[in-house]
């Protein structure tokens, strides 16, 4: 118990947007799937700092029609880094609402932070993830207020 709040208290002093509960306890198993998507997290940064729209879009369930397709998303990516050029992506807060070994729901708070500012936006949404594999992607988001 100790070394959970150790480790809250760390990950809360570095701002790294983690939300912790501690009303149950989580299996293993949880703490690993969770981790995987917060890793899915980070190669969506590394694709906004790449400036690339292919890779971004690489990022989303093969199917996804939900607010978009994969070729809209791509389509998107490539006129927000022609007109940006790479960025900044960085997750304020993650919550976990529901995580399995094939799908997974969070509501996300995050920035992008552009060059020029004029790019930058932030929001938050609610992510629906799949696995596949090993690979996580987003299957459809939603806009929160």
């Amino acid at each position: 118990m100790r070394r959970a709040l150790a480790a809250a208290a760390v990950l809360a002093l570095t701002g790294c947007g983690l939300t912790f509960r501690f009303d149950r306890k989580m299996s293993n198993e949880e703490l690993i799937l969770r981790d995987e998507v917060r890793a899915y997290y980070s190669e969506v940064a590394a694709a906004f700092a790449a400036g690339n729209g292919a890779a971004l879009a690489g990022l989303f369930a093969p199917g996804i029609s939900h607010p978009m397709t994969k070729e809209q998303i791509e389509a998107w990516g490539d006129d927000f880094f022609a007109k940006h050029g790479p960025a900044g992506f960085k997750v304020e807060k993650l919550e976990f609402e529901k995580v399995g070994h094939v799908s997974a729901e969070v509501v996300l708070t995050y920035r992008v932070e552009t060059r020029d500012k004029a790019g930058s936006f932030g929001g938050v949404e609610r992510d629906r993830l799949v696995k596949r594999g090993r690979r996580w992607s987003v299957a459809s988001w939603d806009k929160l207020p």
